[in-house]
């Protein structure tokens, strides 16, 4: 039982931590800031993409899961809309 519920947490977080690894990442360069290049523009719509994906399948994933979990698979839906609603705002920003 202990197995499966770390299978379910493990997938919806990771796609979390993807997110927010992604958009806390700290800019390249020596140090001053400088435009992104529309190669790095392109890449990271295509990583807001890839996070959108990954999100969803985690949302699916959590939504399937049996029981309730004290509450707390229905607060990492949540948490997973929170993120999905980001990543649209960051696509929409881009």
């Amino acid at each position: 039982m202990k197995h499966s519920r770390l299978n379910w947490l493990t997938l919806a977080v990771a796609p979390i931590a993807l997110f927010f690894g992604l958009s806390l990442s700290a800019p390249s360069g020596t140090g001053g800031v400088t435009a992104p290049t529309a190669q790095e523009r392109h890449e990271g719509f295509e990583d807001m993409r890839h996070a959108d994906k990954l999100l969803r399948e985690a949302r699916a994933v959590l939504s399937g899961a049996p029981g309730e979990y004290g509450g707390h698979r229905d607060r990492a839906i949540k948490r997973v809309d929170e993120a999905l609603h980001e990543v649209h705002e960051a696509i929409e920003h881009h």
